[in-house]
């Protein structure tokens, strides 16, 4: 009897471990992905801004919002205004980080880094109008929204990170 109580014991812990496993993951997203190593060029939290909630004061002078549909996956944007002159934009989604030096052109003069998979740029685009100094101020405002959530995102409990880098290789190929 007394066996029969240990592995039944065993089984139920073992099966709250590999379920707590997921959802550690999926909650501590953002840190793992911005303390994981990248290259210079990768950018490893920006895919998961597809599918995780990225809270406000993660990144705290940019605002955060979901552009994906009421009931269809999350999709966060972040955005900072009148970064350099009045009314210029910068935008980060799950595939571009674009400034345009006026809010109501958006559409038609901008300088956009676009992203693969896994978060590295492939490469840039450069509409005509645009102020030499648009690829420094992207690529700055990246490295100062990882920072900021590498800063601000709560440590987990119970700490993933070799996990989550064997999974991201995966499935971010």
């Amino acid at each position: 009897m007394k066996k029969v109580i240990i592995i039944i014991t065993s089984v139920v812990i073992g099966l709250f471990i590999l379920i707590s496993i997921p959802i550690n993951l999926r909650s501590n997203a953002y840190y793992y992905a911005t303390h994981m190593p990248h290259n210079s060029k990768q950018y490893p939290f920006v895919p998961i801004l597809l599918g995780h909630y990225l809270p406000e004061n993660y990144v705290p002078g940019y605002q955060t919002k979901n552009y994906g549909a009421t009931r269809g996956p999350i999709m966060m944007q972040v955005s900072k205004r009148n970064i350099k002159e009045k009314n210029d934009l910068f935008i980060l989604t799950e595939h571009t980080a674009t400034y345009a030096p006026k809010e109501e052109d958006w559409v038609v003069c901008r300088y956009g880094i676009y992203f693969g998979k896994s978060g590295i740029y492939d490469g840039y685009s450069k509409d005509k109008d645009i102020p030499a100094y648009s690829k420094e101020l992207v690529t700055h405002h990246l490295k100062n929204v990882q920072n900021e959530i590498k800063q601000n995102t709560p440590k987990p409990k119970v700490n993933l990170q070799w996990i989550w880098n064997v999974w991201f290789k995966i499935h971010y190929r």
